[in-house]
């Protein structure tokens, strides 16, 4: 799944006309909406493990990332936040003016409901139920100063900031909590939104209907208020893209909030259409194997890495993803321009460098065009996806490589069975994938191969992640995340390829549909 935080409720940026689109032409007067998604499994932020984009229409977070800074957090349900020298205190801002859709206000104390709530331990494992809990399992306490929550944290943690912006932190009334059961919560809840569920047929659809006491401090949309429509209807039916795109075309569903490549070449063409990028932060990256037999020599790694073309893959996906050069990428919090720009220079588009490295290693050409050395030829097997965009990325690696004289096969696999055959060291290369906004998840789970560093390597790579996690001021963890990173690159075994590039689809007599340059949609201006 894939998942950043502010200012006052007046004085956030809005977004620019580069990260935002809204679609234009005379005012219809639209009284309902349809559109299609993934199926839900509840409305409760806490209990469910997936949430779909469309389930933003009934729960906001508390926080929005900047489109233009990912950094950065904006207003949302809280219009202020603030975090002390130390790190270890955090002040959230609740305005006044907000209810719920049943009526209730709400307050300091439903936020301090809500996340014990999300902090139960039922079991007694030391973990939060919530599957999201452990990203704010540090707020040991809270209090209530005014319209401010103070919370005060075991350590500050940079992560938190991050799940401030994401849906598994809602807020749902303490007299809901207090009220209901765990069951009863999890298809009954009604969190702050702009919207609620009226009515839910499981395998079918939900009808939502807008809250009438709705207020936000969204410095992105300029209605502040109840959204103008009279009710959206979900369609979460599990049926062929074909159906949805004629759906789509015919106007019985008004907007896809996904479409795959082949639903964007057939609905490029369509007049009344619009598409746009609504791309969740993700890496695709691959692995190589220190102990494989060409690829120990550092010197192969390297020169495999300076000889890949990414914009030639780019062209050859046809706008499915967007060439990456670095683990974090400018979609992503705390983004190092700074290891970006080392890795563009030192490890990527250098044919003739790649070349005088394989030289250098002992390799020389033979008349069948591959690189031979003492008789073997310098070949190596790459593990990629069995569908989607991994494939054709492959496909081109290999042609790319042998006009160097690289020898590269591919296998394309589940990718569950890619992810245990490099954790059990059984292979060459394998590409791999993180989708998360937030740099220190990313560093923490990118090795796949538990031996790509010595036991003490591994000590030093985790204790400059922690250093970083517990680093409040966002500038000083922006450097140590470049840092992080230049301690991967220095093996030359971890390699950033691309991000992968999703779209949403809708009807042009749509006014008001707002889509920001990070991929969050929102309605509330729609009339």
């Amino acid at each position: 799944m894939i998942l950043s935080v502010i200012a006052g409720c007046s004085s956030a940026p809005t977004a620019s006309n580069e990260s935002q689109a809204s679609v234009s032409g005379e005012a219809t007067g639209r009284k309902t909406l349809t559109l299609y998604d993934s199926e839900w499994v509840g409305t409760d932020p806490f209990r469910c493990a997936s949430w779909y984009s469309s389930q933003n229409l009934i729960s906001d977070t508390l926080f929005i990332q900047d489109p233009n800074d990912p950094s950065k957090l904006l207003p949302n349900i809280c219009s202020d936040y603030k975090v002390s020298e130390d790190g270890k205190t955090i002040r959230l801002t609740f305005p006044e003016g907000m209810k719920f859709a049943d009526g209730t206000p709400l307050g300091p104390e439903d936020f301090i409901a809500s996340i014990e709530y999300g902090l139960e331990d039922s079991d007694g494992d030391g973990m939060p139920d919530s599957d999201w809990g452990f990203g704010y399992s540090n707020i040991e306490s809270m209090e209530v100063d005014g319209r401010d929550v103070i919370c005060h944290l075991s350590e500050y943690r940079s992560d938190l900031e991050y799940f401030l912006t994401q849906p598994f932190i809602g807020i749902i009334s303490k007299k809901q909590i207090e009220s209901m059961s765990r069951d009863e919560l999890l298809w009954g809840a009604m969190p702050y939104g702009l919207f609620y569920v009226d009515e839910y047929v499981p395998g079918s659809h939900v009808i939502l209907k807008p809250n009438p006491y709705y207020k936000t401090c969204n410095p992105l949309v300029e209605n502040k208020g109840p959204s103008k429509l009279e009710s959206i209807t979900v369609k979460m039916a599990d049926v062929e893209s074909f159906t949805l795109t004629t759906a789509l075309k015919e106007g019985d569903i008004d907007i896809l909030t996904s479409i795959d490549m082949e639903q964007y070449a057939e609905l490029s063409t369509v007049d009344g259409i619009t598409i746009l990028d609504v791309t969740f932060p993700n890496i695709e990256y691959f692995e190589l194997n220190q102990q494989s037999k060409h690829l120990s020599d550092i010197r192969v790694r390297k020169a495999i890495m300076k000889a890949l073309d990414r914009d030639a893959m780019e062209v050859m996906c046809k706008g499915s993803f967007k060439p990456e050069y670095a683990m974090i990428t400018p979609a992503m919090q705390n983004y190092s321009k700074e290891a970006e720009e080392y890795f563009r220079k030192d490890l990527a588009n250098d044919i003739e460098g790649a070349k005088a490295l394989l030289a250098e290693a002992g390799y020389k050409m033979h008349s069948d065009g591959y690189l031979y050395k003492d008789g073997e030829r310098l070949t190596f097997n790459f593990l990629a996806r069995s569908s989607g965009t991994s494939v054709t990325v492959a496909q081109e690696m290999q042609l790319q490589l042998k006009e160097i004289g690289i020898d590269m096969t591919i296998d394309t696999i589940d990718w569950n069975y890619i992810y245990e055959r490099i954790n059990a060291d059984d292979y060459d290369a394998g590409i791999e994938t993180l989708g998360w906004g937030e740099p220190i998840l990313i560093l923490n789970y990118c090795y796949y191969d538990l031996n790509s560093k010595t036991e003490e390597g591994f000590k030093e790579y985790k204790k400059m992640i922690q250093e970083c996690v517990n680093e409040p001021d966002s500038d000083k963890r922006t450097k140590m995340i470049g840092e992080i990173q230049m301690k991967i690159f220095e093996d030359c075994a971890m390699v950033p390829l691309y991000s992968d590039v999703e779209y949403c689809a809708y009807r042009n007599d749509i006014e008001g549909l707002v889509v920001t340059e990070n991929g969050s949609i929102y309605f509330n201006d729609i009339k």
